[in-house]
């Protein structure tokens, strides 16, 4: 899969700005100083992909100042197939989001997965030892982009668990629900169940091949591997009505996917609490790999890979592995350095914010 071209129309600092990229070449370097507007090219391919930005949850923030509207479009191509990918957004004369595939209007769930990315961004780190929801979306980001009944399970899922709370919560005031939680949770019972298989194939998917990959990178005979820590372990339903009075207790779905984890074990420990940082830096590059083969794997598509001033983070051996290991796939890096060691590629100068 290669990203042809790209446009952005009031985007973030940018006004117009038209981009074709190389056939030729797979790398397309955006370099430039701090603070210039680099991200904001990863964060507009991002938007093409996942209908999302990996920066904020306010749509209305990509639209740059005193501008009523943004507008990305992309043209995407596989095998010698096209499409264009548009993302809008406005904020009048109403505020809306609004997706399009070869130019028909698209729900979100038949956007996503058009174009895959996997993206190497230095906050990534935070997904290794801080909230258990930044594990669940890293797994959610995964397998919403190869396969669409996991996004729609999940939005489903997502939309039951908040009916469900709030009917915990009416219930806790006095109101006569319990008939519609029986309802609800046959529902929720049949979308985690779904979701939770998913991840657990995709866990044993990593598993096969993560220490490879890591000891790839470190040139070590560390031990590695992935758990699966989940909240429901049985019948989902069952589980659900075991849960019932802690649940009106505390007015909330205590159990489901929306409540598991992901650990990461290195030598038999959990990296979070006995990895150093440079342990961790190449877990997550051995897991953005593994990442690339699965997404291969499922849809049979090499994904565009989006790499955010990661060099920096890096040691010698480190970005000498990840500048070998991506000749093969369209990459789009940032970098404040000039003297980038990689040739042949495509170059985009930023200064105060503009394309050079």
């Amino acid at each position: 899969m290669r990203l042809k071209s790209i446009k952005l129309e009031n985007y973030r600092n940018y006004g117009n700005v038209d981009l074709i990229f190389d056939d030729t070449k797979n790398i397309n370097l955006f370099i430039g100083d701090n603070a210039q507007g680099k991200t904001n090219f990863l964060e507009a391919i991002a938007l093409l992909s996942l209908a999302k930005s990996f920066r904020t949850k306010q749509h209305t923030s990509l639209i740059q100042w005193e501008k009523d509207f943004t507008r990305i479009v992309g043209i995407a191509s596989h095998e010698n197939n096209e499409i264009s990918l548009e993302f809008f957004a406005s904020v009048a004369p109403m505020e809306k989001k609004n997706l399009r595939k070869d130019n028909v209007d698209v729900s979100i769930k038949d956007f996503i997965g058009q174009l895959n990315i996997v993206l190497f961004h230095p906050e990534d780190l935070n997904m290794l030892y801080l909230s258990p929801s930044l594990r669940r979306k890293y797994l959610n980001t995964i397998l919403s982009q190869a396969d669409p009944l996991y996004f729609d399970a999940l939005v489903q899922y997502n939309r039951i668990v908040k009916q469900i709370n709030k009917a915990l919560f009416l219930i806790d005031l006095g109101k006569s629900l319990l008939e519609e939680l029986d309802v609800w949770d046959q529902q929720l019972a049949k979308y985690g169940t779904y979701i939770l298989k998913k991840r657990l194939e995709l866990v044993d998917f990593f598993n096969e091949v993560i220490e490879k990959n890591y000891n790839n990178v470190s040139q070590t005979k560390d031990k590695l591997n992935l758990t699966y820590k989940a909240t429901v372990e049985n019948d989902y339903l069952d589980v659900l009505k075991e849960q019932r009075q802690n649940d009106l207790r505390y007015a909330q779905t205590t159990k489901g996917i929306h409540r598991d984890d992901l650990i990461y074990n290195f030598n038999e420990h959990s990296i979070s609490e006995f990895g150093s940082r440079g342990e961790m830096r190449t877990l997550l590059i051995a897991l953005k790999f593994t990442e690339i083969a699965y997404i291969e794997k499922q849809t049979g598509r090499k994904p565009i890979l989006l790499l955010d001033d990661v060099f920096s983070e890096l040691d010698k051996k480190r970005q000498q592995f990840l500048m070998d290991a991506i000749q093969e796939f369209q990459s789009f890096i940032t970098t404040t350095h000039h003297d980038f060691p990689l040739r042949g590629s495509s170059v985009f100068e930023i200064e105060n914010g503009k394309l050079k």
